[in-house]
């Protein structure tokens, strides 16, 4: 079943029937300020960090889907009618009303038809700006003149968003609202430092800064009780659950169009009476949007590709990019998944984004790195997850109001773990996104940059390069393979004592890509030392992995190979047997077979399995990947992220056909018209998809 379309031509994906099975979101922002947004207009804004600075609330896992959002509700002020522009939240009948969404780059178009009228509302974020626009188009249809009314809603969220879920007793007593000049301002007493506003290019005929007399007792954002009732009560009051409506009423004649603009946005009443001065001029929208497209035309035309696969060109040309970049910005921690709980960076998850856009966001992946870098400690590893912020005290110190609810301000001595918690892949993946990312700018002065260690002192980002490669050389077990350590990529596979295949794989690829950098700058000793090590790595693989078919996935901490032919359960890994020929340790014959080996029990028609087969009973040894459910996640699921890793091995072996088999296979175009099985977003990669020892195999 399709649910919509791919306009290749606008770089949008095209939702025809809103009622898809889960919510299809889309990010809006490029810079500081962002929302998640969905198909229907639900979501939620935050500015800088989704943990710490939230702007609007929202009801992750929640009946109904997608509550609240940003929404704008149309009324018919003679008949008292009434509906949003977005499918839901009023949900009428797709019988009787028209609607669609386009999700574009950085921007959604939602837009409706019913009783007449014709209401369109593009959502966006000025690059330069901190505010986010609803640009709001009404038109009548009909032959006769029409009364209507145009609502705005946003629920405000306390900013930081553990106290809003669960501390109400700060979170409703120290946050108030107020009403000024056409301007809500949302402020916070005890931090004064934070505010946000609704504001419009219009007067008000009426508003709302609190939810509840907006909403109504026992009702919900389907049937607001100011829309139905035609008029805003203007509440305000200092504490309490607040929201951004603003009201007005329109006269539209026959073919013509109205056009109004809310502003949401982050500072305080000044700030909101700045933007409405500027984006009250509806020029200055039709700029900010077109700067928009221009931004992304920008970075697109630095790589596009014509092929006569229609579903390649169009995922490699606008979409794989689109979703990287918004991996770079806002990393992992803001979406409908990760609701803004956890903050930060993911050590080897950032290494790997900031690989893949060095010629479209030089400046942004420079920086990532170097918060990488900075969270390395001096022994080599990396910190697997951890706020950048907690690395720049100064400029992150905050007035001095003693707040009543203590959050305890972490320093770095509060978030370095020790080997127990260390995941033996963080601290390799770096090494070859430092030298795609030279390799693209010719900044060959970027690996005599100074970066400090976690745990104190400093060095250059090559010193760096060179104490993660001493790291994984020094952690290894008995047979000379790299220890798993507390985890690697596999998070679930914690092997403990044991040793990881798969690092010692990625072990060699780090080092085949740092020779590379070490022989271009001259350091023959270098070149010498990690040319010797690399072949010290290729030989235990060798001697150690070998399974007869494929390359085993490791070793227990009581030495019983994981990933064996000799294997009840488990016999075979993506991981190990992919990187094996990525990283050039393989040789050409085990490469093939092994690769063939992949092909004939981890492939199916939705992608690669990560493993076969599924662990059914818990055993420890292995680690928690015993304990999940079949099919799911890294239990035999189909995970994403290493599927390329397979796609890349092919490709070095010369078998093109092969490649493009896998590559289609997980290719979210190809599921457009699968949407009852995938149920998610068909224009990007999700994590994983259901493996085919689940009930729901294919459903993403």
């Amino acid at each position: 079943m399709r649910y919509g379309y791919f306009d290749d031509e606008n770089r949008e994906y095209v939702i025809e029937k809103p009622d898809v099975p889960v919510s299809w979101t889309n990010y809006i922002g490029v810079k500081d300020l962002g929302t998640v947004i969905s198909h229907n207009a639900g979501g939620y804004s935050f500015y800088k960090s989704a943990e710490h600075h939230r702007i609007t609330r929202f009801r992750q896992n929640g009946v109904p889907l997608d509550r609240p959002g940003h929404y704008v509700y149309v009324r018919d002020d003679e008949s008292g009618e009434y509906w949003s522009i977005s499918w839901q939240p009023t949900g009428k009948d797709l019988a009787k009303a028209s609607y669609q969404c386009r999700h574009g780059l950085s921007y959604s178009k939602f837009s409706c038809e019913y009783q007449g009228i014709q209401a369109e509302q593009l959502l966006f974020i000025p690059v330069e700006d901190d505010v986010e626009l609803w640009d709001v188009k009404i038109k009548n249809t009909t032959s006769r003149l029409r009364r209507l009314s145009v609502y705005s809603y946003a629920e405000f969220s306390y900013h930081h968003i553990e106290i809003d879920n669960q501390n109400l007793q700060m979170s409703l007593y120290a946050s108030g609202s107020s009403y000024k000049d056409g301007i809500i301002e949302y402020d916070f007493f005890y931090e004064p430092w934070t505010y946000h506003y609704m504001a419009a290019s219009f007067m008000p005929d009426s508003f709302d800064s609190m939810r509840d007399s907006f909403i109504g007792s026992y009702r919900t954002e389907t049937n607001p009780l100011a829309v139905e009732r035609g008029e805003c009560s203007g509440s305000v009051e200092l504490g309490g659950n607040h929201c951004g409506a603003l009201h007005k009423r329109l006269e539209v004649r026959s073919g013509e169009e109205a056009r109004v603009v809310f502003m949401l946005g982050v500072g305080p009443h000044a700030a909101g009476d700045a933007m409405r001065a500027k984006y009250s001029n509806l020029k200055a929208v039709d700029q900010a949007f077109a700067e928009l497209k221009s931004y992304w035309a920008g970075k697109l035309a630095k790589f596009q590709c014509k092929t006569p696969h229609t579903g390649l060109n169009t995922m490699v040309n606008t979409w794989n990019l689109y979703q990287a970049e918004t991996c770079v910005v806002w990393s992992r921690f803001a979406s409908f998944i990760e609701v803004g709980g956890r903050t930060g960076l993911g050590f080897r998850d950032t290494s790997q984004d900031v690989m893949s856009v060095p010629h479209t966001n030089p400046g942004k992946v420079k920086q990532r790195m170097v918060e990488l870098f900075n969270g390395q400690v001096s022994q080599g590893y990396g910190l697997h997850l951890f706020d950048p912020e907690v690395f720049k005290p100064q400029e992150n110190r905050l007035p001095g109001v003693k707040l009543p609810t203590v959050v305890p301000t972490p320093s770095p001595a509060d978030i370095i773990h020790g080997l127990e918690d260390t995941c033996s892949d963080d601290a390799l993946w770096i090494i070859a996104s430092v030298c795609e990312y030279v390799s693209e700018t010719g900044e060959v002065e970027f690996f005599k940059q100074v970066v400090p260690f976690a745990d104190g002192g400093e060095a250059t980002v090559y010193e760096h390069l060179k104490r993660s490669l001493d790291f994984s050389a020094e952690q290894v077990g008995v047979t000379g393979i790299c220890k798993g350590l507390r985890a690697d990529w596999n998070d679930c596979l914690n092997l403990g004592g044991g040793e990881s295949a798969m690092v010692s794989f990625l072990h060699h690829w780090a080092l085949v890509e740092f020779i590379k950098a070490a022989r271009y700058l001259g350091c023959v000793e270098d070149v010498q030392k990690y040319t010797a090590m690399a072949e010290q790595v290729r030989r235990a693989c060798e001697d150690n992995l070998w399974d007869g078919e494929w390359y085993i996935r490791g070793f227990t901490r009581k030495g019983i190979k994981i990933g064996s032919s000799q294997n009840e359960e488990g016999k075979i890994f993506l991981e190990s047997n992919s990187l094996a020929v990525l990283s050039e340790a393989a040789s050409p014959e085990r490469g093939r077979k092994c690769m063939d080996s992949v092909d004939r029990h981890l492939g199916s028609r939705y992608g690669i399995h990560l493993l076969w087969p599924a662990f059914s009973k818990p055993d420890d040894d292995i680690g928690y990947v015993t304990r999940v459910y079949k099919g799911i996640k890294e239990n035999a699921a189909i995970f994403s992220h290493p599927n390329p890793w397979a796609v890349i091995a092919e490709c070095k072996l010369g078998r093109g056909e092969r490649a493009m088999k896998f590559y289609d296979t997980l290719l979210p175009y190809n599921q457009n018209d699968k949407i009852e099985i995938r149920e998610a977003e068909p224009y990007s990669y999700c994590q994983f998809i259901m493996g085919r020892d689940h009930t729901a195999h294919g459903r993403a």
